[in-house]
């Protein structure tokens, strides 16, 4: 039992490599940006985090990513986000939530991710103003942890506003809007070292079974 359970840490934190493919770590609990609707169609934004407890960015010296997960290649990065429905968001033929970049930490870049442990299938697009992307996302309802990245150390912070708009993004009225901050703090981190120890563990484990 125990060795089950070191060998799936390994794997949650290690860049998955299957087939010749490598991902981005995934690490730490996930942090749910909770979005509601009320009976008065404003748009409620609720996240637990704050800058005194902010999500840790950590890099990972020497891993490459497969494909268009290149882009977070020797950045400091983190996929605990995540955008979630908190109940039942009632909305006509036509009508989208949206998230639109406000302001955000020079330096501080965001891309398209899905449900957190689905890598392979995240399009690692360049989203809410990164690289000259669009500062309008439009959230399709379901769980996506989009990956947030920075190249240096320090902390970062993104404010965004959630809307119901048309399919192009523009606001629709008859309903009210709601911002929310994220924060970063980017860190050294210890993780190489860690999953040395982990996986000496295992073959330990494995060797005495």
């Amino acid at each position: 039992m125990n060795t089950i359970m070191t060998t799936l840490t390994v794997a949650l934190v290690c860049g998955s490599a299957i087939g010749g493919m490598s991902w981005p770590n995934v690490w730490g609990a996930m942090e749910h940006i909770e979005i509601s609707m009320g009976a008065d169609n404003v748009i409620h934004t609720h996240v637990m985090t704050s800058a005194s407890n902010r999500v840790e960015m950590n890099r990972f010296v020497g891993e490459t990513y497969s494909g268009a997960a290149a882009v977070l290649d020797d950045s400091y990065y983190s996929s605990q986000y995540g955008w979630v429905a908190d109940g039942f968001i009632n909305l006509d033929a036509g009508e989208f939530v949206w998230v639109e970049h406000v302001s955000s930490t020079a330096g501080l870049n965001v891309y398209e991710g899905g449900m957190r442990m689905m890598r392979s299938m995240h399009t690692y697009d360049a989203i809410l103003g990164t690289d000259g992307s669009s500062d309008q996302w439009m959230w399709g309802g379901t769980m996506v942890h989009n990956w947030y990245s920075a190249d240096t150390l320090g902390e970062f912070d993104a404010t965004y506003r959630v809307y119901v708009g048309d399919a192009s993004g523009i606001e629709l009225a008859g309903f009210t809007s709601s911002d929310v901050t994220l924060n970063f703090n980017a860190v050294p981190s210890p993780a190489g070292l860690s999953l040395i120890g982990l996986g000496g563990l295992v073959a330990a484990r494995r060797r005495r079974a």
